[in-house]
């Protein structure tokens, strides 16, 4: 064997044998600022973060998998996984090089509290994610397919249970918003809506709400914020914005 060939040969087998072996601490220290993985263990390829914190939020047993042809595509394609038992779930993640970011098959469970969720602080209950393809571009949601159903939610100003809900947005025509169907699925309101998401960021949110109960002074108090009932006892609702 040529001495040359010999020394590329060894050198070659070194460097595989670093990367293979490289622990999960080194991609930890890639991470975004914000983002910090206390006591990574494992390798690059497979490991786990004891705790991961962004802010106020924390994500315990997070495991990873990562997945080595989606390098040559200059893409990271993850395989992740919570082990939290107030936050568990699984998916993929790909992140490509100008910031864009895929999310597929993802599940989770999560509770409403604890900074996980947009919505307001005094709202209890849980979230379901079934998302089968979610994209972002420039920071904000390009596309989404899947269901998000909330379940069992409760306002605590004023007191009142507001029951089950799910929220279904089926496969988007590319450069499209995505059009998402919200609907009750049990529980003391009646709703029906469309969720309307763009990709430059906005929102808007139309549909209608209703008592199931016309006793429940709860609800009725809680629902004449949105102004007065129609002659069904329905009650219209708007929201836009961005995020």
């Amino acid at each position: 064997m040529p001495s040359k060939f010999a020394i590329v040969l060894v050198v070659a087998i070194f460097l595989i044998t670093v990367l293979v072996r490289m622990p999960a601490g080194v991609l930890s220290a890639l991470l975004p600022r914000e983002l910090h993985c206390q006591e990574p263990t494992g390798t690059v390829w497979q490991g786990a973060c004891a705790e991961l914190r962004s802010g106020q939020l924390t994500l315990a047993d997070l495991h990873w998998r990562l997945h080595p042809l989606a390098l040559l595509r200059a893409q990271l394609r993850l395989e992740l996984q919570s082990g939290d038992a107030h936050a568990a779930g699984h998916g993929t993640v790909t992140l490509h090089l100008n910031g864009d970011l895929e999310i597929e098959s993802l599940s989770a469970l999560l509770p409403l509290r604890g900074g996980f969720t947009p919505l307001p602080a005094d709202w209890d209950g849980g979230l379901e994610l079934a998302i089968a393809h979610a994209s972002l571009a420039s920071h904000h949601l390009a596309s989404i397919e899947g269901t998000l159903t909330a379940r069992q939610l409760r306002s605590e100003h004023p007191a009142a249970d507001l029951g089950s809900f799910e929220l279904r947005f089926p496969p988007a025509t590319a450069g499209a918003a995505s059009i998402g169907a919200l609907r009750d699925i049990g529980g003391p309101l009646a709703l029906q809506g469309v969720v309307q998401l763009a990709q430059g960021g906005a929102y808007e949110i139309n549909g209608t709400v209703a008592a199931r109960q016309a006793s429940d002074g709860e609800l009725q108090q809680l629902l004449q914020l949105l102004g007065p009932a129609d002659a069904q006892g329905r009650h219209e609702f708007s929201l836009s914005g961005s995020y």
